[in-house]
């Protein structure tokens, strides 16, 4: 059994209040309240540190405690706190600049939270339950989410906005982790309707076209879905998943896409890992950064490995993460 980390973060998507086993069925939604966004200023968000060292590798706890290691060529194990964020029951998050967006799960919305000037602002999701977020060059925010007894969907926030829309693509079943490139194209890797995958909802002159989205043509994944992202350098999609379900072997299988994203053109790395998952980069495109877990499941931390080659470079210990984003970051993130 995956422990409850892991479920929140990755493999059981549908089971993010509910625990977990293998794949579960979806969890139960909560209320949603007003979908008008507030903003706070400290103390209601509470900074214990001016500045960070940059650049910094920035996690938040299931509880809301924002933190951050500076990122060393070995990895790291004394976290700093940044602020604790009340009324937050944190998931994965992403960043843009020295703003960090963080996924609430309870209620469900996001989380804004300028690491710089301790600005905080809160968005509601009245659409599903958040699980994962991705950032585009525009600064368009997309949350992806389950929903119990139905498909997943996607909530885009434009730039500035705290108004949701709801992108619904045919093929998202139980999403487990989103992207978006260059182009503003949107990509969620899940356990999808016929398939396990990547599909896409491409972009278009007006935004987002769901009514066009589509499978991707790659290579099989196997055993547990674990993440996707876009290299913002290349434009190049990578795909995260655990061949071997956790159990040994090969798990976190990095598969590296150039442009046009199909199968042949693929090369594949192993992150050498126990159960992977997520996937972020630093700004530079020279790292990247996933969940893992020791052997018995027991414990999670943070890997740091090179990008593109998957050389072991340490890990971040101690901190408790659900989420992690780096600063500086690069767009789309």
């Amino acid at each position: 059994m995956l422990r409850s980390y892991f479920c929140i973060a990755t493999v059981c998507a549908a089971a993010v209040l509910a625990g977990c086993n293998a794949i579960p069925p979806s969890a139960p939604l909560q209320p949603v309240g007003d979908v008008r966004a507030s903003a706070y200023r400290t103390p209601y968000a509470v900074p214990f540190h001016r500045a960070i060292q940059t650049p910094a590798l920035v996690g938040v706890s299931p509880g809301g405690v924002l933190k951050y290691f500076p990122i060393g060529r070995h990895g790291g194990n004394d976290p700093q706190v940044i602020a604790r964020i009340p009324n937050l029951r944190a998931g994965a998050m992403a960043g843009n600049g020295n703003e960090v967006a963080i996924v609430n799960q309870h209620p469900p919305g996001i989380v804004l939270y300028d690491v710089a000037t301790h600005a905080l602002k809160r968005f509601a999701d009245p659409n599903g339950t958040p699980i994962d977020i991705a950032i585009d060059k525009n600064a368009n925010l997309f949350v992806l989410n389950v929903v119990r007894d139905d498909p997943g969907n996607v909530t885009m926030y434009r730039a500035n906005s705290s108004q949701p829309v709801e992108l619904n693509c045919r093929y998202i079943g139980l999403g487990v982790a989103i992207a978006a490139d260059d182009e503003g194209d949107i990509f969620v890797n899940g356990y999808q309707h016929s398939f396990t995958g990547v599909s896409e909802i491409p972009n278009g002159p007006n935004g987002p076209q769901p009514s066009k989205c589509r499978r991707l043509d790659l290579r099989p994944e196997h055993g547990y879905v674990a993440g996707v992202a876009i290299d913002p350098k290349t434009d190049d999609l990578i795909v995260l998943d655990d061949p071997d379900l956790c159990a040994g072997g090969v798990e976190g299988r990095m598969t590296i896409y150039p442009k046009p994203y199909r199968g042949g053109t693929a090369r594949s790395v192993d992150l050498n890992g126990n159960c992977v998952g997520q996937l972020r980069l630093d700004a530079a495109s020279r790292l990247v950064f996933s969940f893992d877990q020791n052997i018995s499941g027991g414990s999670s931390y943070v890997i740091q490995r090179g990008y593109p080659g998957g050389r072991d470079l340490g890990a971040y210990h101690r901190g408790n993460l659900i989420g992690v984003t780096t600063i500086p970051n690069t767009l789309p993130n």
